[in-house]
This record gives C-alpha cells, structure tokens and sequence, in this order.
C-alpha cells in the first residue's frame, strides 16, 4: 500500500515538473519573439537608408505601379477572353450553318 502512495506522489511530482518545463518553454518562445521584433525595429531605424518622407514616396510609388500592373493585366486578360469568345462564337456559327445546310440538303433530297 505504501508502495502506491510513494508512486503517486512520485508521477505527481514528474507532472508537475513537466507542466512547469512546458511553460517555461512557451514563455520563452514569446520573450524571444519579442526580442526579435524590438531588435528588428531598431536595426530598421539604424540602416533605414532615407528619410520618412523618401521611404513614403517609395512605397508609394511601388504601389502605384503595382496597381497600374495589375490595371494592365487585368486589361490584357479581358482582351483575350474577349477574343477568345469571339472565335468561339465564330466556330459555333459556322458548325450551325452547317448542320442547316446538312438538313436542307437531306430534305429536299
């Protein structure tokens, strides 16, 4: 009887320990997360290589042409979807007529 008892404390005491590794460990994990993004920060204000107002003009103006990119390409998508519906409309014209004809001339044949 005793025996279970002292291995019971024994597994509670392993739990315990377990638990208070497991949290050390996360707390860890944010603590060096943290660190990493003040340490980021800092480096970035360092070696930032212009001025606010430069760096807000180049952001801007990559976005700008990133929009007028995707203006482009969204353009030049349209435009051949339209011709791509255009042949399409063509060919199943075409494939009509011909069945039209293929009836008239079995009909009056």
């Amino acid at each position: 009887m005793k025996y279970h008892i002292e291995e019971a404390s024994a597994q509670e005491a392993c739990h315990k320990r377990t638990d208070a590794m497991r949290h050390n460990r996360w707390s860890n994990k944010y603590t060096t997360f943290a660190v990493g993004i003040g340490v980021g920060a800092v480096l970035a204000l360092l070696f930032a290589p212009s001025s606010g107002e430069e760096t807000r003009d180049y952001i801007s103006s990559g976005v700008k042409k990133g929009l007028d990119d995707v203006a482009s390409t969204g353009k030049r998508w349209k435009r051949r979807a339209r011709e791509t519906v255009d042949d399409v409309t063509a060919s199943v014209a075409g494939a009509v007529e011909a069945g039209q004809e293929a009836y008239r001339s079995v009909r009056d044949a």
